[in-house]
């Protein structure tokens, strides 16, 4: 075996070289990847070091080449990117499931949101300890997530429920020393 190497092939990632590399191992082709590791890495130092180089000895370029030329590059659009549960044949689904899958994404939005809105109102519970204005902002987020009428988890139960004690705590407290002690 010589110990020259030709590049047959350049890519920007690891995972396209490996496709490749296993390509032509599979066909018994001996493969070497040049600044796979560099690249892996480093990838901002991809098109500096001229990508992952996909290298094989040169009596078997020849033979590298043509089983790269018979396959088609595949090309991969959006549609195939949607991940949507219960297909049925291959990629064809059928408009239950899609319906189906965009009332899920529309629930979990909704949960995502409702999330936000209870750290949101956990922390200015928190900070509204110092800052009596945010106080009154988190106790307004607080009865806005009650009469949501969404379902809270029991983390989310537990955060409104100490957000909303504070907000009492504190609300009663400057009510007394603004309204009772006169300042």
């Amino acid at each position: 075996m010589s110990d020259d190497f030709i590049t047959i092939a350049t890519t920007s990632t690891p995972t396209e070289a490996s496709l490749i590399r296993n390509q032509l191992e599979a066909e018994g082709i001996r493969v070497y990847l040049s600044d796979e590791e560099a690249v892996g890495m480093a990838w901002y130092l991809g098109n500096a070091l001229g990508g992952i180089k996909v290298q094989v000895a040169s009596e078997d370029a020849d033979r590298a080449f043509e089983l790269l030329d018979e396959h088609d590059p595949v090309t991969i659009s959006e549609e195939d990117w949607k991940t949507v549960e219960g297909f049925e044949n291959g990629w064809e689904e059928d408009e239950a499931t899609e319906d189906d899958a965009q009332d899920s994404v529309e629930e979990s939005a909704a949960e995502r949101d409702l999330d936000q809105e209870v750290n949101r109102a956990f922390k200015a519970a928190v900070l509204g300890i110092i800052f009596f204005p945010i106080q009154v902002y988190s106790f307004f987020l607080l009865l806005d997530i009650l009469f949501s009428g969404l379902t809270l988890t029991p983390s989310q139960q537990k955060k409104v429920s100490i957000s909303f004690l504070l907000d009492c705590f504190v609300l009663s407290a400057w009510s007394y020393i603004l309204f009772f002690r006169g300042y």
